[in-house]
């Protein structure tokens, strides 16, 4: 209320007249005989790329630095009807406060015929606040023409002048121009005019025309012409320093130094503070004794809590600090007001401090400027306490800690305002806060409601954040709009309790705690009887930024930002679940899950960490296919839960049981056949004989009968033919992939333990068709795995890790025992016993073998 009245006082101070004079106008006036004289161009833009409706034909800027005045000449081309909405209305800003502004020209061509609109009476002037949602007045003013019968075709054409410079600036020229707009531009002009003498600095950005400069009569035309620019395209998504658009800066500061020099000399520190401020500057000396550490918080906290953020920047005051006495009497001020103030304070308490200018948007980006007052938008403090330097925010409010532990945000860059600063410093990133999530659910039965509980757990500057949050908002709202928000996932849920807050603001850590009953936790699968549910990890998920194909620039992040999240279910009767473990770590961000239970508790823990303030464009595909991945296998868990006393009788799996059992019988009687086939009969050289089973064969008669073991251990142990394994990924996206996977695992292993029984058989008997039967069970074995790690890998990770370590088992066992088997002299002198084993004889004694041709 305070605020609405006193923002009625300065509007009405304003209309009356009494800041500057008279209200604003707008002037009618003959265009200026300095600006040059353009070729004509009327080359269309392609169709394709109109957007709006309409196209620029010509933007033309002229800047006559000596004069202070700033020429512009604009065309616009109406193609369709909604060009009409969106280009029949001209608006130009500008300051009254040192500022004129003259309209030379409005014309609509229609049909190649001129229909004047210059009339003064045609302009509306209005106050032009967009910063006031900010609490800032910057007393700038927008001269409104609405143009009535504009039609499909017409073409707008107008000119006028904006003349004055900002005194603040001392005459120093330095401004930043544009050169690509969000529509399409036919012809685009810019001309920097100067005096010969005046030294003017330029550096480009993005595709800016090539300069040429000229000269003629004492004065230099630097000139960037270019035609058929595109329009520039923007997204919500990209960082605030990312900028596309074609940039020309200009600037006579020759470096850092000036310009800090400039910047210290209309803010200068107060060495004697008096009043109001003298008696409060005693009273915390007082406080503090000898503590500087102490007289710096009450000083920060003195100008963060007691003086509110609110800037008048009228005029010179625009880059000039109110006098830090009026500031603290009045008890608000702007960033420059609220720095000088808290800079006075501590060097009235024998605490050396200076003002810093900072870009809150272009943070450390902000050295890819030349030189120029207009590359900050931001005033901060910077002050050696005890030897430590620390930096200071004097805008912000609600931030814990003692001492110098102040959180500060990562501005990045910043110039020190002090004498012989002559160079952007580095600001060392402060010690990031932390997001610390739990969320419980307590199930008592399949009737009464979950008990579902939130504790949440901030520190350093995200508790700052939140402090602020809840005193903002207020208790009331907070509640209501926390239940709104679980409303969306559980439609009946009620709160339990009111929200409990507790605040360390000495540590600097905020809990808070709510509770709620939920009745819709469940949901009942008719068939299996058995009550399901869903969770998803929301509190990651959302911190992930929106990301559309279309978007080709960097995309933003929370910078820094680091939380944990854990999501726990107490049910009655514990878990029979498998551990699952996830982990992505990029050189911007980090994520990690691990899903393990133990007792009656099921713990799904997440962490996510953003190590940068933007995903580059190169890596969007990449961080797309990431967040696709968590959201499908990671992010989400769904499981199922049977009351007490509504089981049914049927546990077993008996469809695949039969199956299993049909397989067994069917392999038993392909074994016992082909174990019996009569196979050609051999004839011993005199004195030799069957040669009994030694060496490495030994191994492989161990490995047979534990692959045997294992692998029925397995199949009994293993769960496969229970209806709950069955329908673990019931309902899920999973489901038909993991029960073709249990099908096969199940098929493979009785077949994998039949062939390791069958083939120790032949070994032990030492069979003539053993080599070729191993060979295939190795080679079996190693398909069969390759097979299961595919099938699992398109499922969960934790399901890949599993297969994979009897895959490089079966691998290395094939790699080493086939070749063994294909060309060892003991195999072959081994197993050659026939069928019937007696199918064999001996030379008689003397008989030579006969040469081999």
């Amino acid at each position: 209320m305070r605020f609405t009245f006193f923002l009625c006082l300065v509007m009405l101070f304003w209309c009356s007249g009494a800041a500057f004079g008279d209200a604003p106008s707008v002037h009618i006036s003959a265009k200026p005989s300095w600006p040059g004289i353009l070729k004509p161009y009327n080359q269309k833009p392609s169709s394709r790329t109109i957007e709006r409706g309409f196209y620029y034909e010509l933007i033309e800027e002229q800047v006559q630095v000596e004069k202070q005045a700033d020429y512009n000449h604009i065309i616009r081309d109406i193609v369709s009807e909604t060009g009409i909405q969106n280009a029949s209305q001209i608006s130009v800003s500008f300051d009254p406060a040192y500022e004129r502004l003259d309209f030379h020209d409005i014309t609509v061509w229609r049909d190649g015929k001129p229909l004047n609109r210059l009339t003064a009476s045609a302009f509306k002037v209005i106050a032009d606040e967009q910063d006031l949602s900010n609490f800032i007045y910057q007393g700038s003013f927008s001269a409104l023409c609405i143009l009535d019968d504009i039609r499909k075709g017409d073409r707008i054409e107008y000119s006028y002048t904006i003349t004055g410079r900002n005194p603040i600036l001392n005459g120093m020229f330095c401004s930043n121009m544009y050169v690509q707009w969000y529509t399409p531009i036919a012809h685009h002009y810019t001309a920097i005019i100067a005096s010969s003498g005046r030294k003017l600095n330029f550096k480009t950005f993005n595709n800016v025309p090539k300069q040429t400069i000229s000269e003629a009569n004492g004065l230099k035309y630097y000139v960037y012409e270019g035609f058929q620019v595109p329009p520039a395209h923007d997204n919500d998504s990209q960082p605030s320093w990312y900028n596309e658009r074609g940039l020309i800066q200009v600037s006579e500061f020759a470096n850092w130094g000036e310009v800090a020099s400039w910047a210290l000399s209309i803010n200068p520190p107060s060495v004697n503070v008096k009043g109001e401020l003298g008696e409060r500057v005693v009273k915390l000396k007082k406080d503090a004794g000898n503590d500087k550490e102490k007289y710096f918080r009450g000083a920060v906290r003195t100008v963060q809590e007691e003086v509110r953020y609110m800037g008048i920047e009228i005029g010179e005051y625009s880059h000039r600090a109110n006098n830090p006495e009026k500031v603290f009497k009045q008890r608000y001020g702007d960033c420059k007001d609220k720095s000088l103030l808290l800079v006075s304070m501590l060097k009235a308490g024998g605490i050396d401090a200076s003002m810093v200018l900072v870009n809150a948007d272009m943070n450390e980006h902000v050295e890819q400027y030349i030189p120029t007052a207009y590359a900050f938008n931001h005033a901060v403090v910077t002050a050696n306490v005890n030897g430590k330097q620390v930096w200071v925010d004097a805008t912000m409010d609600n931030q814990g800690g003692e001492g110098t532990d102040i959180y500060f945000p990562n501005y990045g860059k910043g110039l020190v305002l002090k004498a012989g600063s002559d160079a952007l410093t580095t600001i060392s990133p402060s010690k990031g806060g932390r997001v610390i999530g739990e969320d419980i659910y307590a199930v008592k039965d399949a009737k009464s409601p979950v008990i579902f509980t939130v504790k949440t757990t901030y520190t350093g500057d995200e508790a700052d954040y939140m402090r602020g949050k809840l005193e903002s908002s207020g208790m009331a709202e907070t509640e209501k709009n926390y239940l709104d928000y679980y409303a969306k996932i559980y439609n009946k849920i009620e709160a339990k309790d009111s929200i409990i807050v507790t605040d360390d603001l000495k540590a600097n850590k905020l809990i808070t705690t709510e509770t709620y009953k939920i009745g819709d936790f469940f949901k009942k699968d008719s068939t299996s009887n058995k009550l399901t549910a869903d969770l998803f990890a929301n509190f990651i998920y959302n911190q992930f930024p929106s990301i559309t194909g279309r978007i080709k620039t960097p995309v933003a992040l929370t910078y820094p930002y680091d939380a944990s999240y854990a999501i726990k279910v107490v049910l009655p009767g514990g878990w029979n679940i498998s551990e699952d473990h996830d982990a992505i770590d990029r050189d911007y961000y980090r994520y990690k899950s691990d899903f393990t239970t133990a007792g009656d508790t099921l713990l799904l823990k997440y962490s996510l960490s953003f190590l940068k303030d933007n995903v580059p464009a190169s890596k969007l595909d990449e961080f797309k296919a990431d967040i696709k991945k968590l959201n499908n296998t990671s992010l989400g868990y769904s499981f199922s839960y049977t009351p007490r006393g509504t089981e049914k009788p049927a546990t077993i799996n008996s469809a695949l049981v039969l199956v299993v059992f049909l397989i067994t019988v069917g392999l038993i009687v392909m074994g016992v056949w082909l174990y019996q086939r009569e196979t050609p009969g051999i004839v011993f050289a005199y004195g030799s004989t069957f040669v009994p089973i030694g060496g490495w064969l030994i191994l492989i008669a161990i490995g047979l009968a534990a692959t045997a073991l294992v692998t029925g251990s397995n199949m009994v142990t293993g769960d496969y033919f229970s209806l709950h394994t069955w329908n673990i990924y019931h309902g899920s996206t999973h489901e038909l992939n993991f029960r073709f996977l249990l099908v096969i695992e199940a098929i493979g292993n009785i077949i994998l333990m039949l062939y390791a029984v069958f083939c120790l058989v032949l070994l032990l008997n030492k069979r003539d068709i053993l080599p070729n039967c191993i060979t295939g069970y190795f080679a079996f074995g190693f398909i069969f795995f390759l097979a299961d790690y595919i099938l699992a890998a398109n499922i969960s990770s934790k399901l890949a890790e599993t297969a994979l370590s009897p895959l490089l088992r079966s691998i290395v066992t094939a790699a080493i025992w086939i070749p063994y088997f294909k060309r060892s002299s003991r195999v072959q002198e081994t197993f050659i016993v026939p069928h019937p084993p007696y199918n064999y004889s001996y030379e008689a004694p003397g008989v030579a073998e006969e040469p081999v041709s």
